[in-house]
This record gives structure tokens, sequence and C-alpha cells, in this order.
């Protein structure tokens, strides 16, 4: 059962997948820490774009004994993070853009990457995985 709750978190991490890969035009407001852009519908040959935004706040955290933002339902993170933007770094192994948020978090700096983590795109609209 241990195996299995540790597996969890990288299960889901996978599932997440890169929004990277089928959403663009990311925008991040770094007074609000909402995340904004533009994610493909899913809906075939057919897809279109839609404009969709997720309020940071409701997905992560800031861990000062950690240094380290990470997933928590209702989190709020922007109470101890701000001057939050978006940081493209370029994938080691597959040489892709990931995007990363970076923010001054109780003084230090910290960073959170979007494309393998607890955000997805489901249907067009940015939201904390798992999905809520």
């Amino acid at each position: 059962m241990k195996t299995i709750l540790a597996l969890l978190p990288l299960f889901s991490a996978a599932l997440a997948g890169q929004i990277s890969s089928t959403c663009r035009n990311f925008t991040l407001d770094p007074t609000t820490e909402v995340l904004s852009g533009e994610c493909k519908d899913g809906q075939g040959s057919n897809e279109a774009w839609q404009s969709t935004s997720l309020d940071l706040n409701t997905c992560l955290v800031y861990d000062d004994e950690r240094d380290n933002i990470f997933w928590r339902q209702g989190g709020n993170f922007g109470a101890q993070c701000d001057s939050c933007h978006i940081v493209w770094t370029k994938d080691p192994i597959w040489g892709n853009q990931l995007i990363n948020i970076a923010c001054i978090c109780s003084g230090t700096e910290a960073s959170f990457e979007i494309d393998h983590s607890y955000i997805a795109n489901k249907y067009g609209k940015l939201v904390c995985w798992p999905y809520s």
C-alpha cells in the first residue's frame, strides 16, 4: 500500500502531461497568481482553441521549510509568494519548451514546473489535477 501511495504522485503527474503541447499564449498575473492561456478543447479533428484561466492559489502551496512550491488543493501559495512570472526552459531529454512559474516566496526564489505537474488541460480548460 505504501508503494502505491508513493507512486501515485508520479502517475498523476504523467497523466497530467505537458500543457505546453495542448495550450499556448500563457500569461501570469503577478498580483493575482492567475495563469491564463488558450487550450485545445480535445474535440478531434475540429479542435478549437479556448481562452481559459486558473487561479494557481487553488492548486499550489509554498512550504518555507523545504523552499518549495507544490500541489495542494486550496493551498493559497500567493499568501507567501509574489513577483511570480513565467520562465520557459528547454526539456533536456526531448528538447521542447517547458513552462515554469518562478516567484519570490518568503524572501527566497522558488519555482514550479507546470508542464509535468498537477495542472492539466481538460477539454480546453486549465484545471488542477486531479481534476477539480
